[in-house]
């Protein structure tokens, strides 16, 4: 299977660019080509080589950044992307492991700008070797001037792949088994695009491309799709992001694009649970009024204002970042994010008294110890039903078997 090519990047976006551990030929062929075609290169003094900058078009504006905060790096960059430029910022080495980058991408979601980030290569990234999926050469840029011909950090296969290289794969994120799929394919080789929703502020990032923000739909995923020559897309998403699992489906039949379900198996009530289970959240809120007083409530910062309105509960509502709308008349907010282990959670629920346990059906190793914990205490669960979404072609369980099923449809060596 020969993979389309990737058009160029979106340029309204800015993109922040790794340049790797320095020579300009270990550059990736994405940063290559989008420093070839940049309008504004915004980068640091002296950190990033002058054969990287060679590659600048004669009519690119080079701007040093180093002595800039990062609202006034947005502002030049804001500058840039009014009259029509493309915008790159350049960071020596990968910039998902740059120390400034958190500060910048958060500088421009404050202004509503689109960025990306394009990783460059580690020093002395290991192969990857542990894993079925092994390192591919990458497809050949048509927009990227002729790099010399130089080993690469990344063992590549000394035979290509029987159906050639896969191009770019789409993995729609946001969870742990996301994160671990895209670093996978990421030591790989392979061309990786994790979509992230942007409903969190600041969310782990994993390895490869990243773009945040929702397409808007069945419609726009696809244009997405074809725009960008995705080959495959993976749906790793929470079970409950059941409308971007929708798009998913219904795009992927728009485009012919081979689309495969990452889907965490779902809790089971094991012996000694006593669970109520409910099929949403306002179900959830009404059964807690009406029977607990002292609930705690781990259903994301988005579930927790079904249960607004209870002035006689006492809560304890554990998420990640403060929730954005109304909640109950007496509450304790934990901000926090698991993994927990089995004791602290036990200590938690014992030292508020919590007589009610509310969560969803998420699945999962990560945020399982609450359940142990509520089982040991004889804590009852209120446990909220997954929604149904569109049956994806394919469904698997694990990431091992996401990378199996990459290597079966695109091959290995």
């Amino acid at each position: 299977m020969s993979a389309p090519s990737r058009p160029d990047a979106d340029p309204a976006a800015v993109h922040l660019v790794g340049t790797g551990p320095g020579p300009v030929d270990l550059l990736t062929v994405r940063a290559s080509r989008l420093i070839a075609m940049s309008g504004t290169v915004l980068v640091d003094r002296d950190t990033v080589s002058p054969a990287a900058l060679g590659l600048c078009p004669p009519t690119a504006q080079v701007i040093d950044a180093s002595d800039l905060r990062p609202a006034d790096a947005v502002a030049r960059m804001r500058e840039a992307l009014d009259r029509g430029d493309r915008v790159v910022r350049l960071y020596l080495g990968d910039p998902t492991q740059h120390p400034d980058v958190p500060a910048q991408t958060r500088a421009l979601d404050a202004v509503g700008i689109p960025w990306e980030l394009v990783p460059g290569v580690r020093a002395g990234a290991p192969a990857a070797a542990t894993s079925d999926l092994q390192p591919m050469p990458q497809p050949p840029s048509q927009h990227a001037p002729p790099l010399p011909a130089q080993p690469s950090p990344v063992a590549q296969p000394e035979t290509a792949m029987p159906g050639g290289s896969p191009g770019l794969i789409l993995v729609l994120g946001g969870t742990g088994e996301a994160r671990r799929l895209a670093d996978l394919m990421a030591t790989a080789g392979l061309e990786v695009v994790t979509s992230l929703a942007g409903k969190v502020t600041r969310p782990r990032l994993p390895r490869g491309e990243v773009r945040i923000g929702g397409f808007g739909g069945a419609e726009e995923l696809a244009l997405w799709l074809r725009e960008n020559g995705a080959s495959a897309i993976i749906d790793a998403t929470d079970p409950f992001a059941d409308e971007i699992s929708a798009s998913a489906v219904g795009a992927a039949r728009e485009t012919g694009t081979p689309l495969l379900r990452l889907l965490r198996p779902p809790w089971t009530e094991q012996p000694g649970d006593e669970w109520i289970e409910v099929p949403d959240m306002r179900t959830a809120a009404h059964v807690v009024r009406e029977r607990f007083r002292r609930p705690m409530l781990t259903v994301g910062k988005q579930g927790a204002s079904a249960f607004a309105g209870d002035t006689r509960g006492s809560y304890l509502i554990r998420c990640s970042e403060p929730p954005p709308g109304a909640l109950p008349h007496r509450y304790l907010l934990v901000l926090d994010r698991g993994p927990f282990g089995v004791d602290s959670e036990r200590t938690l629920m014992s030292r508020h008294r919590i007589d009610v346990l509310v969560t969803r059906n998420s699945g999962g190793s990560a945020s399982g110890a609450k359940l142990a914990a509520a089982r040991d205490l004889r804590i009852p669960v209120v446990m909220v039903e997954r929604p149904e979404a569109p049956t994806a072609p394919e469904t698997v369980h694990s990431v091992d078997d996401a990378a199996r099923w990459l290597v079966e449809r695109f091959g290995s060596r």
